[in-house]
This record gives C-alpha cells, structure tokens and sequence, in this order.
C-alpha cells in the first residue's frame, strides 16, 4: 500500500491541488468573493509546486530502484501540469471580472 501511495504521490498532490483551486474559485465567484481567486490560486499553486517538486527530487535521487524513478517522472509531468494549471491566474480574469 505505501508503495502505491508514492508512485501515486505526485498526482495525488495534482489532483488536491486541481480540486482546490477551480472548488475555491466557484465558490467565490458564486459569494461574490471573485477577487479573492487570483491570491488563493497564487498561494496553492506555489505550495503544490513545492510539494510535487520535493517529491520529484527524492524520487531523483533514489532512482536506483524502478518505483523511485517512476515517482519521479510522475511528480514531474504533476509539476507541469501544477504550473499549467496555475498560469491560468495571469491569463483569464475570474468570474468574469475585469
């Protein structure tokens, strides 16, 4: 079981980290709290670009063995898909605002 926890350790960070920031933003944008998204999304995409980034580097340097090299390359392409995801705070304006 802990072996499949850290092979699935950095998309488990991606997905937490993908349900909080578009669950947040929709429920801001529906309180009317809209211009709180950008900071929130800022904030959680930095902490699960740290996090996924850790586990990338411990997967990196145990890469010896076939499950730490695989952590690694999966907490990478989590990483990408973190960053992608969080770029989108300085391309689109949340709920619509201006």
């Amino acid at each position: 079981m802990t072996r499949a926890l850290w092979l699935a350790s950095g998309v488990i960070v991606w997905s937490i980290h993908f349900l909080a920031i578009y669950g947040f933003t929709g429920i801001a944008c529906a309180h009317g709290y809209g211009w709180e998204a950008p900071w929130f999304v800022g904030i959680a995409t930095l902490v699960a670009a740290a996090l996924a980034a850790l586990i990338a580097r411990r997967g990196w340097r145990r890469r010896d063995e076939f499950e730490h090299a695989l952590s690694a390359g999966l907490a990478a392409f989590a990483l990408l898909a973190i960053l992608w995801e969080g770029s989108s705070v300085l391309m689109v304006a949340p709920c619509g605002l201006r």
